[in-house]
């Protein structure tokens, strides 16, 4: 039995692998274990893809056997454009890593729609061209909240790109349409591009699009694998 681990800011993703496939996943690593602790004493091989240094030692104490992913100059065909490859976070890497070898010689744009938003480009020969790092909808939805004295809106959020008739649908829509904006550009600059949707806000951003987009929730528990393999 294999676990595999994508600790981002906010949470940690895991699931549990054998040679059959998914034996069981979740979003709170923490969580299951207390729910389930059986299935640790099962697991062999631990496969961590983290961007927080106090999840990597609480799952190190947990799992002195965990195996932890770095960014990479090249792998499977895909380049980075980072002179110091290892201060790109590891999460888009390994995202990135996943498209591209699921679709190699073709170009990519990849989106991590989590507590940050990020936007990677993936060219045709594999070579990573650029990217950006932004606050997440909620991050920019706090802000603005937190920035201001007279807008106040519930933490709720109202689905939708329209124009509001309140503040709480200006709120809400606003950041929506200004993000979905984002990539519809991003969208028509590279227009031969699959265009990949992962992270837990990425389910939203698709539903905000006009055009589809290839939503994949465990793209980078599936460039763990690849980079282990």
């Amino acid at each position: 039995m294999r676990l595999e681990v994508d600790a981002g800011n906010t949470r940690a993703k895991w699931r549990v692998c054998d040679h059959r496939g998914i034996f069981d996943s979740g979003k709170d690593l923490q969580t299951a274990l207390a729910e389930k602790p059986s299935w640790k004493a099962l697991v062999e091989d631990v496969w961590v893809s983290s961007v927080h240094d106090d999840q990597n030692e609480w799952i190190l104490q947990v799992f002195p056997q965990a195996q932890f992913a770095k960014s990479q100059v090249s792998q499977s065909g895909l380049s980075n454009s980072y002179e110091d490859v290892h201060k790109m976070g590891v999460d888009r890497w390994l995202a990135m890593l996943a498209a591209w070898s699921k679709f190699p010689d073709q170009s990519h744009i990849v989106i991590d729609a989590g507590t940050a938003l990020t936007l990677d480009v993936i060219d045709e020969f594999g070579r990573h061209v650029g990217g950006y790092i932004c606050p997440g909808f909620s991050l920019m939805k706090s802000s603005l909240l937190g920035g201001t004295k007279r807008v106040m809106a519930e933490g709720d959020w109202q689905i939708g790109r329209a124009l509001g008739s309140s503040t709480q649908d200006c709120v809400d829509h606003g950041v929506q349409d200004m993000v979905a904006c984002w990539l519809e550009h991003h969208r028509a600059l590279q227009p031969n591009a699959r265009i990949w949707v992962t992270g837990g806000d990425g389910q939203r951003l698709v539903s905000l699009l006009a055009e589809p987009v290839l939503f994949e929730a465990d793209l980078v528990l599936d460039g763990l694998q690849i980079h282990f393999s």
